[in-house]
């Protein structure tokens, strides 16, 4: 019996090297299935018809949960579309872009129309400005650009001095008990470190926040209060702004399936500089991830927007497919958890369009976030490399607000009472 890999969409043959190497095919990105071929010579005649027909049969059924398989692939949506005239949706608690408006979406598919049109014959260099770039794992197109923009964070004395002024963040002081050593006259945890009961865990928090141990501290926080505490915010105090790195990710959907676009931004005080690393074909995956990674020194925190439940553990995924090993343990402020805490209940949703709204930002050119395995599937079906240009905006945009949307939460918790 000899076996075949046939893409499931073009039925292009493949090789079990590049089945090997990757579960889609390298013309249209589609799946690859396992083809069993039965070959039974030199048995006698009613041994051979016996073994051909048992074979015949595992071969049928094999066919047939196969087709199973891509009837539900082709059944399954990664979003659903809703009439505006309907109620709002369910939302997803993990995912917040699994919905999207009819009139987006109509627009959506006039706008890929539009691109098709508009970058006939046109390379990828025309379209995207930018430069190949190699690795140990291949090549993978890389796109630089920088923006003006304020990026704020707080004053390390001002995020020492919050910090040190919740005294909960120590194991056994809950509100009651912090109430009763605030009348006694301990203020700040530093104070504690007098108290012949709390001097030791007091003592031990102090050494981080005096050496500025962003990861260490953000450890120990998550032990004691919510991912959604402003502490955990004012903790980007101990950085400077060179310190950080904006981390957001483009995928053919949301789970097990490859990144398309990996887009990183550094702050400065006056700028934002991006770049993105961007696969031209499925085969360029490994290596637009390894040059991301490349990237990500372990000094770096990252800010991200849902990036710890989903963006980082999708990298480390798709890292461990291609058996390559690579520490992605950084500080990460996860901004959704401070958004749904301070804008929650001034916004319908916590989606980063609603939120831009809500900050005032415009997107020049957009498509929703759910539609970018489309646009994508659109380019490798097409060679058109018009649908790759709102991809690599949209991704652009999100770092960029991001950056935004990390400065403009300060504002947002002096009405917090979890600090004042």
């Amino acid at each position: 019996m000899s076996t075949s890999y046939v893409c499931r969409k073009c039925e292009k043959n493949h090789s079990k090297i590049e089945y090997t190497q990757s579960r889609f095919c390298t013309s249209c990105g589609s799946f690859l299935l396992q083809t069993f071929n039965v070959e039974v010579p030199g048995l006698p005649t009613s041994q051979g018809k016996s073994q051909v027909g048992r074979a015949h049969k595992e071969k049928n059924a094999l066919y047939r949960a196969a087709e199973g398989l891509c009837e539900r692939i082709g059944r399954s949506k990664e979003f659903d579309v809703v009439s505006e005239k309907e109620s709002e949706p369910q939302k997803s608690l993990v995912f917040e872009r699994d919905w999207i408006w009819n009139s987006e979406y109509e627009k959506a598919l006039k706008f890929e129309k539009l691109l098709l049109k508009q970058y006939q014959d046109k390379s990828l260099e025309e379209a995207l400005p930018g430069r190949i770039v190699s690795n140990e794992q291949g090549e993978c197109y890389e796109i630089s650009s920088s923006c003006f923009a304020k990026f704020k964070k707080v004053t390390y004395e001002k995020s020492r001095q919050v910090m040190i002024s919740d005294l909960k963040v120590l194991p056994g002081i809950g509100p009651v008990s912090e109430g009763l050593l605030k009348k006694q006259g301990y203020k700040t945890i530093e104070d504690l470190e007098h108290h012949p009961r709390w001097k030791t865990h007091a003592h031990g928090y102090m050494e981080l926040i005096d050496a500025k141990k962003v990861d260490a501290t953000q450890q120990w926080l998550w032990h004691r209060l919510p991912k959604s505490h402003p502490l955990l915010h004012y903790l980007a105090g101990f950085c400077q702004d060179h310190d950080f790195a904006i981390v957001d990710i483009e995928t053919l959907g949301l789970s097990e399936r490859p990144i398309i676009l990996l887009g990183m931004a550094k702050p400065t005080k006056d700028h934002i500089c991006t770049t993105q690393f961007l696969l031209r074909d499925i085969q360029d995956e490994a290596s637009a991830i390894w040059a991301l990674i490349s990237q990500l020194n372990p000094t770096l925190s990252l800010i991200t927007y849902n990036g710890k439940s989903f963006d980082i553990p999708y990298i480390k995924q798709r890292l461990a497919y291609y058996g390559l090993n690579a520490c992605i343990d950084n500080p990460n402020f996860d901004i959704l958890h401070f958004t749904r805490r301070a804008l929650k209940p001034k916004l319908v949703d916590c989606r980063l369009e609603t939120v831009e709204k809500y900050l005032g930002i415009k997107r020049e050119i957009n498509i929703p976030g759910a539609l970018v395995p489309h646009f994508y599937d659109t380019y490798l079906r097409t060679k058109n490399v018009g649908p790759l240009t709102p991809i690599v905006e949209h991704n652009r945009q999100d770092l960029l607000t991001l950056g935004t949307l990390f400065s403009k939460l300060y504002e947002e918790w002096q009405f917090d009472r979890g600090i004042h």
